[in-house]
């Protein structure tokens, strides 16, 4: 039950904002609670697939749209440039599929906006590569076709999804699945909490830390 505003200003109508902020990182954090307790097996098994990749000679390609766009991003700056200072390493090839605006756009223009990421995976994709999908909703579906063409070319496939994993599910060999639906922002919050996470590992894995 909301607590009426003791703000002396006005123009806060009455509602205890601080409630919203309460619940909001509380569930988010009970959330990430969730995945941790019950999917930290598949998240070791992410890292090692990653590692594993790496000292292989394969490159990590990431795919994902609006904000997972950004988290795709964000990964991959971490894994080319540096995550933490205090480790010094070498880079590491991850490529971050969003980031092409001409490719994009003459992708969604000539191919349909479903094709983008595979005619992507079929420009930079080989056999001993690794595809990271990211999809809150679990069905985006040029993340799907993304997967699918990474699995014809060989490489191994992940996905960090949302809800109970939508059609994207069954295209990864190894998928966390966030169990929150209808709105992306708390699926996101844990995406990337995840994605620092398996970066940590990586790196512990190969020896940098």
């Amino acid at each position: 039950m909301s607590r009426q505003c003791s703000c002396s200003e006005g123009g806060c109508g009455g509602t205890h904002y601080e409630e919203i902020v309460l619940d909001t990182l509380l569930y988010s954090a009970r959330l990430k609670e969730t995945v941790a307790r019950q999917q930290s097996d598949v998240v070791v098994a992410m890292a090692r697939m990653i590692a594993d990749t790496f000292e292989a000679g394969g490159k990590l390609l990431i795919c994902g749209n609006g904000g997972s766009a950004a988290d795709a991003q964000h990964l991959a700056a971490e894994l080319t440039i540096r995550y933490r200072s205090s480790v010094q390493r070498p880079a590491l090839p991850a490529i971050a599929l969003s980031t092409d605006t001409s490719a994009l756009t003459a992708g969604g223009n000539d191919l349909g906006f479903d094709e983008v990421f595979a005619r992507l995976v079929e420009a930079y994709g080989k056999e001993g590569d690794l595809l990271l999908g990211l999809s809150t909703s679990g069905r985006s579906p040029n993340v799907l076709k993304a997967l699918e063409a990474a699995r014809s070319r060989g490489l191994r496939t992940m996905a960090l999804l949302g809800g109970d994993g939508g059609t994207i599910r069954p295209h990864a060999d190894l998928s966390i699945v966030v169990p929150h639906s209808g709105t992306a922002d708390r699926v996101q919050e844990c995406h990337i909490a995840l994605g620092h996470v398996i970066i940590e590992l990586v790196e512990k894995m190969m020896g940098y830390s």
